[in-house]
């Protein structure tokens, strides 16, 4: 587990505890992001049924098959496992679990239709709802443990950052930079680098191109996510001055966001730099997302979402500015909303610092 065990029980009797909040009486809980986060399981999904049961007057338990039995207990906050044989229907065992003959079961969103139907076909008394509206609200809060974990995270990311920049030189080659870099990334050269979404290449860094590093990983089961954008050689005025704007942006999005603020308030504060600077139709995405267990979670800085920021609540700032076949600049940093404002858990830049060729 990556956190305390005290934590992942807190977090089991919280959800127990809101449970009537969304009209359910249980909940049933698959290997993915929100199971680690209830009970520090991190199984991947199969074909062979791990689950969590959580009902509002019960111990939670968990059923796996009897050969993973020991690497769950290593990692589980539950007491209570239940196993299963190569031979059984585990569905079958799960069903009788139910402490009635009918209810409503909340659902993990990212469960399989599959696994919920083969287990609701033995409990037709049962209605399945999603557990969205419940786990939601839970996980966009970080405690302070959290936190901690997405710092532990940053460190390492600033690391492979030196040591991805260090390793630039005319030849470099996007694709041998990412493997360098370790974790999952993006590494763009030159008109690369104005894809948003772009992948690393066998393309090579000559000078005079701009040079782009996207890099996201949960080294703490926390995620990072930083993108920084420099230049190899002797920027132009024009990359110069994007580089501006856009750190410019990053600043306003930031300053903006605290406690009572809308999300869309957020994004809207780094898209009005853009525009009063003339690249508005040059920004084409949101300007961030919410960050903890998994890399995009909520709340998503968007124009359409009114969520209000809480303390405690972490997110992605980084506006970016992409003109097409030429280059682009994004600069990403991870922003804790505190008591007052926020704060960047990533050290922001300050100025370019471009790359000697």
């Amino acid at each position: 587990m990556t956190l305390r065990k005290e934590v992942y029980s807190n977090r089991l009797a919280a959800a127990r505890e809101c449970l009537s909040s969304i009209g359910a009486d249980g909940l049933y809980a698959t290997p993915s992001s929100n199971l680690f986060y209830l009970t520090g399981i991190d199984f991947h999904r199969s074909e062979r049924l791990t689950a969590l049961f959580l009902f509002k007057d019960r111990e939670p338990l968990v059923i796996c098959p009897a050969f993973e039995e020991a690497r769950l207990q290593g990692m589980s906050a539950v007491a209570d496992v239940r196993t299963w044989e190569e031979t059984e229907d585990p569905f079958l065992k799960a069903s009788a679990f139910f402490p009635a003959a009918s209810g409503t079961l909340a659902v993990e969103p990212s469960t399989a239709f599959e696994d919920v139907e083969r287990l609701i076909v033995r409990q037709p008394g049962w209605k399945p709802i999603s557990a969205g509206p419940l786990l939601g609200p839970m996980r966009m809060v970080k405690t302070r443990e959290e936190i901690q974990a997405i710092r532990r995270a940053i460190d390492v990311a600033l690391s492979r950052f030196r040591k991805a920049f260090e390793a630039l030189r005319s030849g470099a080659i996007e694709a041998e930079i990412s493997h360098l870099f370790g974790g999952e990334n993006v590494v763009q050269f030159g008109p690369s680098s104005a894809l948003p979404h772009g992948a690393s290449s066998p393309r090579a860094l000559a000078e005079g191109e701009a040079v782009l590093i996207d890099a996201w990983d949960k080294p703490e089961g926390y995620y990072y996510d930083i993108t920084r954008s420099t230049y190899f050689g002797t920027p132009t005025d024009e990359y110069r001055k994007i580089w501006s704007v856009v750190l410019e942006a990053q600043t306003a999005a930031i300053e903006r966001a605290a406690p009572g603020v809308p999300c869309f308030e957020v994004d809207a504060a780094a898209r009005r730099v853009i525009e009063k600077a003339g690249y508005g139709e040059y920004f084409t995405h949101r300007l961030g997302h919410g960050l903890g267990i998994d890399v995009h979670e909520p709340p998503y800085m968007v124009a359409h979402n009114r969520t209000v920021l809480e303390p405690g609540m972490t997110f992605t700032s980084e506006p970016g500015i992409y003109l097409p076949g030429r280059f682009g600049v994004r600069i990403e940093d991870d922003v804790l909303v505190t008591e007052r404002g926020a704060e960047s858990l990533s050290p922001r830049v300050k100025r370019l610092e471009p790359i000697e060729a």
